[in-house]
């Protein structure tokens, strides 16, 4: 729903928007998980025990793809990521599922074919990987045509490139891997395609914490995994937390895996769950199960009644371009393809050095209410020699409502 008024250009702190907008998936994982969950009331607010019959989840074939820390040249830590099963979304699923989605839906560029025709798709620090049915053609004319260029090819994929936010593409029948600077701690297309292909020594044949905790979640419509994440006894080695759906019915599971020796009782979880960690606020009866090292939360969560979602509830996915006149100070930015856009809801972040972290929103593209593929707008920046980088905004009426869709440094790194 369109707001009737645009929203406040009082200042807000970014920090204190992001957090109080609920729900992220994507590069720093863990970080942006617990953020989401520390935001949602704790068990104990009209949620109560009893054995759940939940689906069981399917294989974790998405580990193919994830490769070991010890097989970087800087050994890597053990990382979080996120999975996911794209489909169609009628705003009755629990807040919190719809929130992670649109963190992570706000974050991709678009290759071609919408982000609910994937299959499968994988975040991690080194880049996504997209598993879908459809011909390399159709990503490769998307990318060649909206800002991308050529880049060589590896090992069977044709790559791409970028150097506006810096982001690379690997393409083939099916799969498309993608990294950007914005997005990624540490962008690795190449290690996730080795991955892929067994060349590379993976997460699971390395990591028997992970291996037990990625097989006993496995692959849900919705999971994030991850080290001590997930849990509220800050004992575990390795958490999972999934969305199942069946019927009219979600299921929000969360999988620990503990040291030896240091497995809570059932009775420490039990309180822990209730009086620390956050569920998806809808949740109902829930049910804490212990086997031997491994722990499970289970929580049954109705589904509501179908409703609109807002642009920010259910983003645009864009591809977004930015270029800078740095002697006149001008900053274009530019929808490349993807989804239409309302401007009623698009708005210019400012960064200046004077007021770092501080949200000064202005409006884009005035004189249009929607922009599509080709659209661009320049901002003046003139008389403000301070603005240091630039953001592209989602902002509604509410105070929190607020979601970045793509960020841009000035001459350099934000």
């Amino acid at each position: 729903m369109v707001p009737e008024q645009r929203p406040s250009t009082k200042p807000r702190t970014r920090r204190g928007l992001l957090r109080a907008a609920g729900g992220t998936l994507a590069a720093g994982v863990a970080v942006g998980a617990t953020g989401c969950l520390s935001s949602l009331p704790p068990l104990g607010r009209g949620q109560s025990y009893g054995r759940l019959e939940v689906p069981p989840p399917d294989e974790p074939a998405y580990r193919r793809w994830l490769p070991a820390p010890s097989t970087f040249e800087v050994h890597e830590s053990n990382y979080a990521f996120a999975y996911r099963e794209p489909a169609p979304v009628d705003g009755g699923e629990p807040e919190e599922f719809l929130g992670r989605r649109a963190m992570s839906k706000s974050e991709l560029d678009y290759f071609g074919l919408g982000e609910s025709n994937y299959d499968r798709l994988l975040e991690t620090p080194f880049g996504i990987v997209v598993e879908a049915e459809f011909e390399a053609s159709t990503a490769t004319e998307t990318l060649a045509g909206s800002g991308y260029e050529p880049d060589g090819s590896y090992r069977g994929y044709d790559l791409f490139s970028r150097s506006d936010v810096p982001r690379r593409a690997a393409v083939r029948d099916g799969v498309v891997v993608w990294s950007s600077e914005r997005v990624h701690d540490r962008p690795d297309v190449e290690a996730l395609v080795d991955a892929g292909a067994g060349d590379r020594r993976r997460y699971h044949e390395e990591n028997e914490a992970f291996a037990r905790a990625s097989e006993a979640a496995g692959a849900n419509r919705m999971l994030i995994v991850g080290p001590d994440f997930g849990d509220p006894t800050d004992t575990a080695e390795m958490g999972a937390d999934a969305f199942r759906f069946d019927g009219d019915v979600a299921y929000q599971v969360v999988t620990l895996r503990f040291p030896d020796g240091r497995v809570p009782t059932a009775d420490r979880l039990e309180r822990a769950f209730r009086d620390e960690y956050g569920l998806t606020e809808e949740a109902e009866v829930f049910d804490v199960r212990i086997d031997g090292r491994l722990a499970t939360l289970e929580t049954r969560v109705p589904l509501g009644e179908p409703r609109d979602l807002t642009p920010i509830e259910d983003p645009p996915q864009v591809t977004w371009g930015a270029e800078f006149d740095a002697d006149a100070r001008a900053l274009t930015l530019r929808h490349e393809t993807g989804e239409a856009v309302d401007t009623e809801w698009l708005w210019f972040d400012a960064e200046t050095e004077a007021r770092p972290g501080m949200i000064e929103t202005e409006p884009l593209w005035t004189d249009e209410r929607g922009i599509g593929p080709g659209d661009g707008d320049t901002v003046d920046l003139s008389d403000r020699p301070d603005v240091t980088g630039a953001s592209v905004v989602l902002a509604g009426d509410e105070c929190c409502a607020f979601r970045t869709l793509f960020d841009y440094g000035l001459g350099g790194e934000r």
